[in-house]
């Protein structure tokens, strides 16, 4: 490789020379001012998470390649930082107080490849961006790192790196690699999986296709994702011909395997489609992340207890130029798992698609590599797979993978409980060191794998909760919050409704507090609706202090400061009714 500095070193001395306190390739401009999209070169673009700018602001760090005249590389960085940050020339931000803050900066800039036939280069540009200019959203973390550049040609984003403060916003996987594990009881080998297809088939066919995938030991069949149902009751009918198929043949085997439904349509819709499939057993489904959007993948992902295995399809009109779009690795590795998706499915080289090695191993590191707290996850590779790629994959694609053949196995003459046990007991030999564990059967809807951390059990959607001593049946009690959060004294709750893959936009929660307990004194911007139950209790709201008895309501406004107490000499219990997607509550002084 060669230093950008050697392959416009005239352009970039005249420019620097313009003004005072130039170095390296910050470009000084007429008023005197460096220009924080400029390169400088004297710096190592390479960013740990916790990378800060010049004033101390934590940034995300994009890499990009782009393909332009060697004269022109300067400038290309240059536009694409600003553009994808102000989208206005320099001139108009120069002088703006607050610059550093929403301007995007070069931070180095390197040629990789020389093309002789036209004379271009192809360099690699990294840029930082300020961390608010994400805003914690996904749909604008593509849009700042990828949105206006993406119609301009020959410029690719390859890589980003994001600090702890934006990773901190978001949940990412649910289950992840160690989750799907202790729920499928499987260890020491990839994971098998296949599709429910073709499309046309009856429910019947499909859920005894499942059935035999089942009883051949295999790990996990899906929908395949362009089984779509205009008709709901379609869309029911199928998952539970499928789901009651798969629970006859682990009742048989011991086993656990999963059957994941594709989910499709409206935000509405899939939403609908999960509920139903959650309220049936199911614990697991297929979604496409680029059709749904990112940021609605991310609040399902969050929202519903499942196991969400992401399709790729769409997502191609991204990858089919190597000078242009985001690299396969980035967005199907990086951004779906930041997403959420437990599962990211890919083209496998080798097949029907062009995919080569080196991208579907950089897809497979971007899943499982280190991304700051969040889960690793599985990659899926797909499409063209036989029983003599095994050895192949196994190879390039290691124990945590998971190996979805579709075709191949479906078609086989011994039929699909024959050709499962065959592909199956290949895999355990190339990994003599797997194992199978029991896992725990579940015989009703009210009992669902995981709430919230990989393995454990939830209370599924229910319709009706059953009081008993201020207690609700299949809801537990848990700690008010974090001691070490904001202070409080002798506080309880329980999350009734909202947590447990309910639809809407509210959570129900049941507080209690002990004689002479309080809540912490806070403020927040969402509201509170407190409905008193148990006992009689002060809320202290602004300079009040009111007096709350059973079955009186209360409304908190936003930003008003705020306390709960049990003061009269006995447990104060109450509802509250708060908005899902909040902001977090700060002290008040």
């Amino acid at each position: 490789m060669h230093s950008l500095q050697d392959a416009s070193s005239s352009s970039v001395a005249s420019d620097a020379a313009t003004g005072p306190g130039a170095h390296g390739a910050n470009l000084v401009h007429s008023s005197g001012t460096a220009d924080p999209a400029g390169a400088d070169h004297s710096a190592d673009a390479s960013r740990s998470s916790d990378q800060r700018n010049g004033i101390g602001t934590p940034v995300i760090v994009a890499t990009y390649t782009a393909v332009c005249e060697p004269a022109a590389v300067e400038s290309t960085a240059r536009d694409i930082a600003l553009e994808q940050s102000v989208e206005v020339p320099w001139s108009l931000i120069c002088d703006h107080p607050e610059r550093d803050t929403v301007i995007g900066k070069v931070v180095s800039t390197t040629v990789e490849d020389v093309r002789s036939a036209d004379g271009t280069v192809q360099a690699r540009i990294a840029i930082e961006y300020p961390v608010g200019l994400a805003a914690g959203q996904m749909q604008q973390i593509i849009n700042l790192l990828y949105g206006n550049i993406s119609m301009k040609p020959c410029v690719r984003l390859v890589d980003v790196t994001f600090p702890d403060e934006l990773l901190a916003q978001f949940a990412g996987p649910r289950f992840g690699i160690d989750g799907l594990r202790k729920l499928l009881g499987v260890y020491g080998r990839p994971l098998l999986a296949t599709a429910l297809k073709p499309r046309g088939s009856t429910d019947a066919e499909f859920a005894e296709t499942a059935r035999q995938f089942a009883l051949g030991g295999g790990d996990i069949v899906k929908d395949d994702h362009n089984l779509v149902d205009a008709d709901f009751s379609k869309f029911q009918s199928r998952i539970l011909a499928c789901q009651q198929g798969i629970a006859a043949a682990n009742a048989k085997t011991g086993r656990n395997s999963l059957y994941f439904p594709s989910v499709n349509g409206s935000y509405q819709t899939t939403v609908k489609q999960i509920e139903f499939a959650l309220a049936h057993g199911v614990s697991g489904v297929l979604i496409a992340p680029h059709l749904l959007g990112l940021e609605n993948v991310r609040e399902l992902t969050a929202r519903y207890p499942l196991v969400f295995m992401a399709h790729p399809t769409g997502s191609g009109t991204l990858f089919h130029d190597n000078t242009h779009g985001i690299a396969p690795g980035c967005y199907l590795g990086s951004l779906f798992r930041l997403a959420g998706c437990d599962i990211t499915i890919f083209p496998n080289h080798g097949g029907r698609f062009s995919f080569s090695a080196d991208t579907c191993t950089e897809i497979a590191d971007a899943a499982r590599g280190l991304l700051g707290p969040l889960a690793p996850v599985w990659p899926a590779p797909a499409g063209g797979m036989t029983f003599d790629t095994l050895p192949r994959m196994s190879r390039q694609y290691g124990v945590d993978s998971i190996f979805l053949i579709g075709g191949a196995l479906l078609s086989d003459s011994a039929g699909v409980e024959a050709a499962t046990r065959r592909y199956l007991q290949a895999i355990k030999a190339l990994f003599p060191h797997s194992k199978q564990e029991v896992v725990q059967q579940f015989g009703s809807a009210c009992e669902l794998k995981h709430p919230g951390q990989p393995g454990q059990l939830a209370t599924a959607i229910k319709t009706f909760l059953r009081q008993k001593g201020f207690r609700w049946e299949g809801r537990t009690e848990t700690s008010y919050k974090p001691n070490d959060e904001l202070p409080f004294r002798d506080v309880t709750r329980v999350e009734l409704l909202g947590t447990n893959g309910e639809a809407g936009a509210f959570d129900l929660r049941y507080f209690e507090i002990a004689p002479n307990g309080y809540s912490s004194f806070e403020q927040h911007e969402h509201v509170h609706a407190i409905i008193g139950v148990r006992g009689n209790g002060q809320l202290v709201l602004g300079d009040q202090t009111i007096l709350l008895a059973p079955l009186d309501i209360a409304y908190v406004p936003p930003q008003a400061a705020h306390q709960l107490r049990a003061s009269t000499g006995e447990p104060f219990g109450f509802f509250c009714i708060v908005d899902r997607h909040r902001d977090r509550p700060r002290p008040v002084q």
